[in-house]
């Protein structure tokens, strides 16, 4: 949900519903902690009403049911595998919040998303979801954090190694998720849970999950991004036919009609996506044994910040520092009419859609892709 959002506007004092949040976190100290959630209106951070050693109170006004991200300047909250500041952000600790939030929460800002969380009824049980989660989650950060510091070519047999494993851990995560959903249709978490969940349903499957869901939450932002999440995929489904105009990185135009007779690999990324960065190394080598064979690649850029002047130069900065010479395109530029991340159902990043020399999609991956990125370029390409 992250993008150019506008700032959320105030609403009638009569339509606006308060939460209160009480946040005691050892070691957070001086540290700023921030809450972050997207409405209809746009993005919206809060800050501390109250901030008193390692307890911070948070209280403000949301109209509806929104998923809340806890934001930390601790230093545990990323890890930098690269020196000279190339970070992968911690889990997140999220909570819900709506008229009804009063919640207290626990934890240490060594590992913030390990949190507890009490109070009202939507937050213990998406508590109570999150422990039975957190093994795994544990388990697939410590793993995140070993593979990004596997990027030389002879690391590969190890990459491998903890990418497979990586794969496994996440797979039951999926599994984990899904049953929730299954069995809580009247729950606000399952509607968050499903905006995670898009890439590991079948299309028709997918629908139906939400199609089982409240019509009080299919209502909410969140319920009808979701459906605009659908409308999405639908246009990347095996066959569907891409084509877009956006500014490159030299200032011009770039139409991917122009690439017609080629197979083209979409990779969408950001500056700020940790797992993108650390996956370009492997992209320059597909680059450099298929360019030859009739494959070019599109880097996608979706970055985080509303000024599109900050947007361009993080954007450049990463080509740059990370010396990708293939297209790359700025989500940025116009996105208000022409969001590609929207438009072709982006759920995650990074993100990678293969076209046929007809613009037709053949497959999409999301994360790194790996050895199944290597197999299906190998099986489409016929090498």
């Amino acid at each position: 949900m992250a993008g150019s959002l506008l700032l959320a506007s105030f609403l009638p004092a009569a339509a606006q519903k308060s939460y209160k949040v009480t946040a005691r976190i050892k070691g957070q100290g001086d540290y700023k902690l921030s809450l972050s959630y997207v409405t209809a209106d746009g993005h919206k951070i809060d800050t501390p009403i109250s901030h008193n050693g390692d307890e911070f109170v948070f209280s403000g006004n949301v109209n509806e049911p929104v998923i809340a991200t806890f934001s930390s300047r601790h230093p545990a909250s990323k890890f930098e595998f690269v020196k000279g500041g190339m970070f992968m952000p911690a889990p997140n600790l999220e909570i819900i919040l709506s008229d009804k939030t009063n919640v207290q929460i626990t934890g240490d800002a060594e590992e913030l998303y390990k949190a507890t969380v009490k109070g009202d009824k939507a937050n213990t049980e998406m508590n109570a979801f999150r422990q039975k989660e957190m093994p795994l989650t544990s388990k697939v950060w410590e793993l995140r954090k070993k593979g990004a510091g596997l990027r030389k070519p002879e690391d590969s047999v190890a990459r491998k190694a903890v990418n497979a494993e990586m794969l496994a851990a996440n797979e039951e995560l999926i599994a984990m998720n899904k049953q929730f959903v299954a069995s809580h249709p009247n729950s606000f978490l399952s509607v968050s849970l499903l905006t995670r969940l898009q890439s590991d349903f079948d299309p028709a499957a997918y629908e139906q999950a939400f199609n089982k869901l409240s019509n009080t939450y299919k209502n909410t932002y969140l319920g009808k991004y979701l459906s605009s999440r659908i409308t999405g995929a639908k246009a990347t489904s095996e066959g569907a036919v891409i084509n877009f105009n956006k500014k490159d990185n030299q200032g011009n135009i770039f139409s991917l009609s122009s690439l017609r007779g080629k197979y083209v690999l979409l990779d969408f990324w950001g500056s700020w996506c940790g797992p993108c960065r650390a996956s370009h190394p492997h992209l320059k080598e597909i680059y450099a044994k298929y360019k030859d064979k009739g494959l070019e690649i599109v880097g996608i850029a979706d970055e985080k910040s509303d000024d599109i002047n900050d947007a361009k130069a993080l954007w450049l900065k990463a080509i740059k520092d990370d010396g990708i010479n293939w297209i790359q395109v700025l989500n940025n530029y116009d996105k208000a009419t022409n969001n590609l991340a929207m438009s072709y159902g982006i759920t995650g990043f990074p993100t990678k859609i293969l076209l046929d020399k007809n613009g037709k999609v053949l497959f999409k991956l999301v994360g790194n892709g790996g050895d199944e990125l290597d197999q299906k370029l190998k099986a489409a390409l016929g090498i």
